[in-house]
C-alpha cells in the first residue's frame, strides 16, 4: 500500500497541474450547455462540474496520503472558508426547518456548488505553494481569453452560436445568433458574466504588460492578450463593470508604482468606450433618464392650470376650485423614463433580499429563497445566509487582503510580484462589481475567481513540507 501511494503522489502534482490548466481552459471557453437538469430549477450540471470533482478527488488524496491535511487545516484562510462552509449548512438546516423557505433537494444543491466553486483555491493553493506554476497557469488563462475573443468575434461576423442561461428557456441550451445591437457574451452565459470575468483579468494583464521589459514581448502581449480582453468588454457593454475595470486597474498600476499612467489609461479606456462601443450611449442614456425623470417628477407637481382674468372675476372661489381640480384630473401625466436595470433592483431584488435578512437576521432564509439573481452579492448573502454567513464570507476576503498586503510589502519587483498586485487589482474590481452583479454565484467567474486566488495565495506562502514540518 505505501508502494502504492508513493506511486500516486509521484504523479499526482503532474495530474493536479494538468487539471487547473483544463478548468483554466474549459470554464472560459466551453459554452454552458446543460448536460443534466435538476428538478425544481434550470442550474444544470455542466461538463467543468466533472473536471472538478475529478480533480478534487485526486487533490483529497493526495493531500491525506502525503500527509499535508494538518498543515492546511492551520492555514487561517482555510479555516474561514471552513467557517463559511459550514455557517452555510447551518442555513440550510434553518431553511428546511425552522423557516420552510426553500427546496430542501435545492438549497443543498446550491450550498454544494459554493463548495465545488471554492474547491479550485485550495487546490490552486496546495499545488502553487509546493511548485510554482503560476507562469503555466497565467499563460493558460490567457491562451483562454485570446480564443474567448475569437469566438465572440466570430458570433458577431460569422453567425456561430450564442449560448445564454438568461432565462429558464435559454439556459436548456438553446443555439441563438448574435443580432445587431445587442451585448456580446462570447462562450460566457451573457454579457453581465463575461464582463466580470474581464475586470478580473483586466487587471492582471496591465501590471504583467509592465513587468515586460524588452519592447516585442510587450508588444506580443498588448496585441494577443490586452486588446483582445478590452474590446470583448467594450461588446459586452455593462456600465458597471467598466467603472469596476477602471478602479481596479488604477488600484493595479498605483501599487505597481506605475501611477503616472493611471490618468492616461483611465482616459484612453473612457475614450475607447465613447467611440468604440454603445457603452459611451448607454452612459448618457442612463443620464438622460434620471435627469428627465427627475425633472418631469418635479413639473408635474408645479401644473397649475391657467384660468383668464374674467374667469377669475367671475367664478365663484368654491366653482374656480372645482374646475381646477377637473383641468388637473384632465391633464395628461407626463411620461416619466426609468432605467430598466435600476428599476428591477430598486423595486424587487433588492427588497426582496432584504425582507428575507428581516425574516432570520441570523441565518437568512436559505441559499435559492431569493431566487437565483439579487444584482447585489453582500445583500444576497444578508439575505440567504444571513449576518453570520455574511460575516463569514467577508473573514475570506479579509484573510486574502491581509496575505496580499504583507506580501506587496515585502517582495521584490519580480514575475510573482506582478501577478499579486494585478490579482489584487481584479479583486478590488470584482468586489466593486459585486455591489451590482451576482459575481459569486456566476459558475464562470467564481471558479476562475477563486482559482486564481488559489494561485495567489500560493505564491504568497509558499514554503516546503519540509519547512512546515520544522516549524510544527
Amino acid at each position: 500500500m505505501r508502494k502504492l501511494f508513493r506511486v500516486f503522489n509521484s504523479n499526482a502534482k503532474m495530474i493536479l497541474k494538468y487539471g487547473l490548466a483544463a478548468l483554466l481552459l474549459t470554464v472560459p471557453l466551453y459554452p454552458k450547455f446543460p448536460l443534466f437538469s435538476v428538478p425544481g430549477t434550470y442550474v444544470a450540471i455542466r461538463a467543468e462540474d466533472f473536471i472538478i470533482i475529478f480533480v478534487g478527488l485526486v487533490w483529497a488524496i493526495y493531500i491525506l496520503s502525503a500527509k499535508q491535511a494538518a498543515f492546511l487545516l492551520k492555514n487561517k484562510l482555510t479555516q474561514a472558508i471552513l467557517i463559511y462552509w459550514g455557517v452555510g449548512f447551518l442555513s440550510v438546516l434553518s431553511a428546511i426547518f425552522l423557516t420552510k423557505t426553500v427546496s430542501s433537494h435545492i438549497a443543498l444543491l446550491h450550498w454544494a456548488r459554493r463548495i465545488e466553486y471554492m474547491l479550485p483555491l485550495l487546490i490552486a493553493y496546495s499545488v502553487t505553494q509546493k511548485i510554482d506554476k503560476s507562469r503555466f497557469f497565467a499563460q493558460c488563462l490567457f491562451v483562454g481569453v485570446f480564443f474567448v475573443f475569437l469566438f465572440g468575434w466570430g458570433q458577431i461576423h460569422l453567425g456561430l452560436p450564442v449560448i445564454t442561461t438568461q432565462n429558464e428557456e435559454y439556459s436548456k441550451g438553446l443555439a441563438l445568433r448574435w443580432i445587431s445591437g445587442a451585448r456580446l457574451g462570447s462562450t460566457f452565459a451573457g454579457h453581465y458574466d463575461l464582463s466580470a470575468f474581464l475586470v478580473m483579468l483586466l487587471p492582471l494583464s496591465t501590471t504583467l504588460f509592465f513587468y515586460y521589459k524588452k519592447l516585442k514581448n510587450r508588444m506580443l502581449f498588448l496585441t494577443f492578450s490586452v486588446l483582445p480582453a478590452f474590446w470583448l468588454m467594450l461588446k459586452a457593454e455593462s456600465r458597471v463593470s467598466f467603472v469596476a475595470l477602471l478602479f481596479g486597474v488604477s488600484v493595479a498600476l498605483w501599487v505597481f508604482n506605475k501611477k503616472r499612467y493611471v490618468v492616461p489609461i483611465v482616459l484612453l479606456a473612457i475614450l475607447g468606450a465613447v467611440f468604440l462601443s454603445n457603452l459611451g450611449a448607454r452612459y448618457r442614456l442612463g443620464v438622460k433618464t434620471y435627469w428627465e425623470r427627475l425633472i418631469k417628477v418635479n413639473i408635474s407637481t408645479l401644473i397649475v392650470p391657467s384660468v383668464s382674468a374674467a374667469q377669475k372675476n367671475s367664478a365663484s372661489p368654491e366653482r374656480q376650485r372645482s374646475k381646477e381640480l377637473e383641468n388637473n384630473q384632465t391633464q395628461p401625466a407626463p411620461a416619466v423614463l426609468e432605467d430598466r436595470s435600476a428599476a428591477i433592483r430598486l423595486n424587487i431584488e433588492w427588497p426582496r433580499a432584504i425582507r428575507a435578512f428581516a425574516k432570520n437576521p441570523l441565518l437568512g432564509t436559505g441559499y435559492s429563497s431569493i431566487t437565483l439573481a439579487t444584482d447585489n452579492d453582500y445583500l444576497r448573502a444578508l439575505g440567504e445566509v444571513g449576518l453570520v454567513g455574511a460575516l463569514a464570507f467577508l473573514l475570506i476576503i479579509l484573510r486574502v487582503f491581509e496575505n496580499l498586503i504583507s506580501f506587496i510589502k515585502n517582495a521584490k519587483h519580480d514575475w510573482k510580484y506582478g501577478f499579486i498586485v494585478g490579482y489584487s487589482g481584479g479583486l478590488v474590481g470584482i468586489l466593486v462589481n459585486a455591489s451590482f452583479i451576482d459575481v459569486f454565484e456566476a459558475s464562470k467567474v467564481a471558479i476562475i475567481f477563486w482559482l486564481l486566488t488559489g494561485i495567489a495565495m500560493g505564491i504568497v506562502d509558499r514554503r516546503s513540507l519540509k519547512e512546515r514540518i520544522n516549524e510544527s
